[in-house]
C-alpha cells in the first residue's frame, strides 16, 4: 500500500508535461499525422482538400492517442522506480520521415518522433540502487513504451473483430509500425536504451514484439497470437543466449 501512495504522490508532482515537451509533442504529432495521411488527400491523382483534411484529422487522433499512451506508460514506470522522465522531439527524425513521405508518395512510413531522457530522483530511490542512472532500469523504462504501443495494437485488433472500421485498421497498422521503429537501437529511440541496458532483455523483447507484429497481421485469434509470440520470444531468446551471449561472456 505504501508503494501505491508513494507512486500517487510522485505522479501528482512529476507527471505533468513541461511546456517544451508539449511544444515538441504537438510538432511531432502534426508531422507524423501528415506522414501517415500523405496518401489520403484524394482519390487517384485528384486532390480533394476536404477529404484530405478529414483524413489528416483522423490521423492526428490516432497519433495523439498512440504517443500519449507510449510516453505516459514510460513516465509512470520511471516514477515508480525513482526517475523523472522527459520526452524530447527528434527534429532530424521527423524531417527524414517527411522526406521519405514525399519521395515515396506516402507509401513508406518512417516514424522517428523522439526519445526519452531520465533524471535521477535520489530521495525516491531508497531501497533501490541510488547512485546515478541504472542502465538496466533505463532500458526497462524505454521498453515499457514500446510494449504499451503493441498492447494498444492488440486491443484495437480485438475491437476490429467486433467493429469493422478503416480508422481502427489504421490505428492497428500505425501502432505496429511505431512499435517496430521504437525497437531500433539508434539513439535517441527507445531501442538504444534497451539494447545498452541489457542485450538479453533486448533480444527477448525484440523477438517477442516482432513476432506479435507478424501475428497481428494474420487472421488468427488474439489469444493464439499473444501465446505464439511469447513462445517464439522464449525460443529465440534461448538460441541467442546459447549461440552468442554465453560465448561472449565465456569464450
Amino acid at each position: 500500500m505504501a508503494e501505491v501512495v508513494d507512486l500517487w504522490d510522485k505522479l501528482k508532482r512529476y507527471f505533468a508535461f513541461t511546456p517544451n515537451e508539449i511544444k515538441g509533442l504537438v510538432i511531432a504529432i502534426l508531422v507524423t499525422a501528415f506522414i501517415i495521411s500523405f496518401n489520403d488527400w484524394g482519390k487517384g491523382s485528384e486532390v480533394d482538400i476536404s477529404f484530405g483534411f478529414f483524413n489528416f484529422f483522423n490521423a492526428i487522433l490516432i497519433v495523439t492517442l498512440s504517443f500519449l499512451v507510449h510516453i505516459s506508460t514510460q513516465r509512470i514506470w520511471s516514477l515508480g522506480t525513482g526517475y523523472r522522465l522527459e520526452w524530447r522531439m527528434w527534429g532530424f527524425g521527423l524531417l527524414l520521415g517527411l522526406i521519405f513521405a514525399f519521395l515515396t508518395n506516402g507509401k513508406f512510413w518512417l516514424i522517428l518522433p523522439g526519445g526519452i531522457i531520465v533524471y535521477h530522483l535520489g530521495g525516491h530511490r531508497l531501497g533501490w540502487f541510488r547512485y546515478g542512472i541504472n542502465w538496466w532500469a533505463l532500458g526497462l523504462i524505454a521498453l515499457m513504451g514500446t510494449f504499451a504501443t503493441m498492447l494498444l495494437a492488440v486491443i484495437f485488433k480485438a475491437i476490429s473483430g467486433i467493429f469493422v472500421n478503416a480508422l481502427i485498421q489504421k490505428m492497428i497498422t500505425f501502432n505496429i509500425v511505431y512499435a517496430m521503429y521504437s525497437l531500433l537501437p539508434i539513439p535517441p529511440l527507445d531501442g538504444s536504451k534497451t539494447f545498452y541496458g541489457s542485450r538479453m532483455l533486448y533480444a527477448f523483447s525484440t523477438a517477442g514484439l516482432i513476432a506479435a507484429a507478424v501475428m497481428l497481421t494474420l487472421n488468427i485469434s488474439i489469444l493464439i497470437a499473444v501465446v505464439s509470440s511469447l513462445l517464439i520470444a522464449i525460443a529465440l531468446w534461448i538460441l541467442y543466449y546459447v549461440f552468442f551471449e554465453w560465448k561472449a561472456w565465456y569464450p
